[in-house]
């Protein structure tokens, strides 16, 4: 008697989970169908090559972590504001190595746009 109950309950505890797992999967391919980004504006190819070379981050979320605004990216600062945050969340000053890695990523995200800036054909001038 007792092992038909403990068989209706891992049953029924391996449907609940095979629903949530088919929703959860629904959801994941709803969120990633084609045309919708939500790392950059949608049909930016640039904006999405740069934010999924560098981790998903989007240049927005870059700023507000390195404590920089968007208009004002210069190398040197966001050089200077990574290596401050990066140091103030080491390991061995009790910080944690998901902070230090989201601050890598944005010094990446944000160092791509740099370059993607500088290679661009209006970032150059015209010899005339």
């Amino acid at each position: 008697m007792a092992h038909r109950i403990l068989v209706q309950v891992v049953v029924t505890g391996a449907q609940v989970f095979g629903r949530s797992l088919v929703q959860a999967y629904k959801q994941a391919a709803a969120t990633a169908a084609p045309g919708v980004s939500t790392t950059g504006a949608a049909g930016d190819p640039v904006a999405t090559a740069l934010a999924r070379e560098t981790g998903g981050i989007t240049l927005e979320e870059s700023c507000r972590i390195l404590n920089i605004r968007a208009e004002d990216i210069q190398a040197a600062t966001v050089r200077e504001r990574f290596e401050h945050l990066f140091a103030a969340n080491s390991r061995e000053k009790g910080g944690s190595l998901y902070l230090q890695s989201k601050v890598f990523r944005a010094k990446q995200r944000v160092d791509a746009e740099i370059e993607a800036a500088a290679s661009s054909p209006e970032a150059t001038p015209d010899p005339k």
